[in-house]
């Protein structure tokens, strides 16, 4: 059994069905309010919500670790756990994850996190060895999705910062919870991911969409992220789109871009919902042009203080080339019930049918999507040239922008 907090208070028990052990429960304390639901699909009810075949429900899926921080932790817990499931994963790194839910063993407490220097991250120039410290420091508070290494690390604030701080509420809640996100890559499967990475959120900035503030370290090691969902000190909730359309994290390329419109016009506050259709056409036309096959239903979200509250459209994040590593790589969803990347026109009709648009609205949106590509383009062949390293990814990059401008936007 674990206890589920939606900040710092217990809102009910996650646990396993004694009689059927593929059926997990979750119920909320009788005193639980409305606006503590932990899902925007789960509202405070008498009833307990029940998952079966061994699956976590979706919003409680939504931040296990995937790929290599998962076997590490699997490798680290698995001798002392005998039965290492999802539900055991989630009780591991459950402090700590995006959003505002927390998951503790029943009677343990909510724990700090350790701080981390990013500015050293950042200016380090020595780093073979410095992630695998960071796993070893981090990994069980790193309560995060996806399949490349990363973690997540609390800043370290100067005493200076917080002596003259002014608001007593961000120094309570940020120097407990993880402020930043620590990505590396393998050099065997993706080499320079950092580098891509940045350059294609950097090609999502220039286009005027809302990205959350990041950096590259000095040698490109290291693709840091601070995290969207803190705001003046309070962590918001934030649901994927796997969880708003009931689906594990293991179903997140199952889906369409189609499904992404609907469940936004779904969810999302009224007046908020035009805002949003823009922000994914334009991240869907980003990602045509970069050639980023990753982009699937876990890397669109929304954001919310509580569930009564705003529900908006997250900040772009998690965009990749990803024809540089597979040149025949297709769209992660269907778009009119085809992975192949599409034309122009079929964006635009997309953008009329499925956001709400008119034709002129979207070649405008289009138009500043390339010009924020032209712009990141630049700075792409400025780096290549500094960093020899680079030069076979960053080429590959340039000519697949170059490609997907000319097949999506002409």
């Amino acid at each position: 059994m674990l206890d589920v907090y939606v900040e710092n208070e217990i809102i009910g028990n996650l646990f396993r069905s004694e009689l059927d052990r593929s059926k997990i429960y979750f119920g909320y304390k009788q005193e639980a309010i409305a606006k503590n639901a932990v899902s925007l699909s789960m509202p405070v009810c008498k009833e307990q919500y029940i998952s079966e075949y061994n699956n976590l429900h979706p919003i409680f899926d939504m931040n296990l670790p995937e790929g290599a921080l998962r076997e590490r932790l699997r490798k680290e817990f698995s001798k002392v756990v005998p039965q290492f499931d999802d539900l055991t994963l989630l009780g591991i790194t459950g402090k700590s994850g995006i959003g505002r839910l927390r998951f503790t063993l029943p009677g343990e407490k909510l724990t700090n996190i350790p701080t981390q220097n990013i500015r050293e991250l950042i200016t380090h120039d020595g780093a073979e060895g410095l992630f695998e410290s960071l796993l070893d420091r981090y990994a069980v508070y790193s309560g995060i999705s996806g399949a490349q290494p990363k973690v997540m690390v609390r800043e370290e604030v100067p005493v200076d910062n917080i002596i003259h701080s002014k608001t007593k509420s961000i120094d309570r809640v940020t120097y407990r919870g993880a402020t930043h996100i620590i990505k590396a890559w393998n050099k065997d499967e993706y080499p320079e991911l950092a580098a891509n990475e940045y350059f294609c959120m950097r090609a999502a900035k220039h286009a005027g969409l809302a990205v959350p503030e990041f950096e590259l370290s000095k040698n490109g090691k290291f693709f840091i992220m601070k995290r969207f969902d803190l705001k003046n000190g309070t962590y918001l909730g934030f649901e994927d789109f796997c969880v708003l359309n009931g689906k594990t994290s293991g179903q997140k390329y199952e889906g369409s871009y189609e499904s992404i419109t609907r469940r936004i016009k779904d969810f999302v506050s009224a007046g908020e919902v035009q805002p949003a259709l823009i922000s994914f056409f334009k991240i869907l036309v980003l990602s045509c042009v970069i050639k980023n096959g990753d982009a699937h239903l876990k890397n669109f979200g929304v954001l919310y203080e509580d569930t009564e509250s705003n529900v908006s459209f997250s900040p772009a994040y998690d965009l990749v080339s990803t024809t540089p590593y597979y040149r025949e790589d297709i769209l992660a969803l269907t778009l009119y019930g085809t992975k192949r990347w599409p034309n122009a026109q079929t964006l635009i009709n997309f953008a009329r049918l499925h956001c709400d648009m008119t034709e002129g609205l979207a070649k405008e949106l289009m138009t500043e999507v390339v010009k924020g590509i032209i712009i990141a383009m630049k700075e792409l062949n400025h780096y290549i040239g500094k960093n020899k390293t680079f030069e076979k990814i960053g080429t590959i990059m340039l000519e697949q922008w170059k490609q997907g401008m000319k097949l999506s936007c002409s």
